[in-house]
């Protein structure tokens, strides 16, 4: 460690999850980036969660526990934010990996960028249960002022994405804990994007450093669930920021629609899907997939899944592997809408 190099607080809520927290932690505790902590919450796990999280805190000394009550994952990052050191909190689920120079380099893209950035993302591959790769994020590229964008289609994509300046997470409030209250938890990652990418800029990393676990009992497979958390978090928005256009919101309900019908399309549940997408049927983006999702109905109907030959694990640099294709190419998609918005960036500093 050299004395400029800041302390990146890793937080990471946990409810029940003996089946990754182990790797998870290994990947946290792997980075190259070592000038880091880890907070580690439990959130009323009833299994053998925070057994395993001890034995990481006798190995070593950047781990810390704290235990709660059952209260969310929102709760549980906003606990771990209040006892974190860092000037930097990068947020990690307790079932997905990194790979080794993620914080490494989004601490380098921030400096970079200067004090007015708020959030550095970067790109995502999905694996399954056993770490085998899926499939990959569009290769997002918008910097600047990007709350606009990030209304219409959520380039950060998961949790486990950004890295955030602290003093941004804390002007904002931290995470919202009322989304569950209201029964709608799902949308409390994109709902603190939102807000930091209001008050600061954004910045990317290229390049492809977050394993994002997708199984049965994730949060994101409930999807009327995830819906309901989006229309309240989409609510703030506008109440937040009333001149937004309509055709704005229209194209972001749009378009978290189309999400979740790819959600229920990967459950198999395919009337489900269909359902999802058709409200949005007549939109100018449902026409731009419509090809690509009628070629991925007749490969799954055709041909069976077969595991991917790349498995990521705790300590497995895959961010300079050739990913396959998105299934749908959001990144063609949205080319000329992000030229346009990134234009406008530039035109406002």
């Amino acid at each position: 460690m050299t004395l400029h190099e800041p302390l990146v607080s890793v937080i990471v809520p946990v409810y029940d999850g003996e089946a990754f927290i182990g790797d998870t932690l290994e990947s946290a505790l792997g980075q190259t980036y070592r000038n880091i902590e880890v907070i580690v919450v439990d959130d009323g796990s009833r299994d053998g969660t925070r057994a395993i999280v001890e034995t990481w805190v006798e190995r070593d000394s950047r781990v810390r526990i704290l235990t709660q009550a059952n209260r969310g994952v929102a709760a549980a990052r906003n606990r771990a934010i209040s006892a974190a050191r860092g000037e930097f909190i990068a947020p990690l689920d307790a079932d997905d990996l990194w790979d080794p120079t993620k914080i490494e380099r989004q601490v380098r893209r921030m400096t970079e960028a200067g004090d007015d950035t708020g959030i550095v993302y970067c790109w995502w591959t999905s694996i399954d249960a056993h770490g085998a790769l899926l499939d990959s994020s569009p290769r997002w590229d918008f910097e600047g002022a990007g709350a606009d964008m990030m209304v219409e289609v959520n380039y950060t994509g998961n949790g486990s994405v950004p890295l955030y300046r602290r003093r941004c997470l804390d002007q904002v409030g931290g995470y919202d804990v009322t989304l569950r209250e209201r029964g709608a938890e799902g949308c409390e990652d994109l709902d603190v994007a939102l807000k930091v990418a209001e008050q600061s800029r954004v910045a990317v990393v290229p390049s492809w450093l977050v394993g994002y676990r997708r199984h049965p009992d994730s949060l994101s497979t409930r999807t009327e669930q995830m819906w309901r958390s989006y229309t309240f978090v989409l609510q703030a928005v506008r109440q937040r920021r009333p001149a937004l256009s309509p055709a704005l919101i229209r194209r972001s309900i749009n378009q978290f629609a189309l999400y979740l019908a790819g959600v229920a399309f990967r459950s198999r549940e395919f009337r489900k899907a269909i359902g999802w997408g058709w409200p949005a049927l007549r939109s100018a983006l449902a026409l731009q997939v419509l090809p690509s999702v009628i070629w991925l109905f007749v490969k799954v109907r055709l041909w069976p899944d077969r595991p991917s030959l790349r498995v990521i694990g705790p300590g497995v640099r895959f961010g300079g592997w050739e990913m396959p294709q998105p299934p749908i190419p959001y990144e063609r998609i949205y080319k000329r809408r992000f030229k346009r918005m990134q234009r406008k960036s530039r035109i406002a500093v």
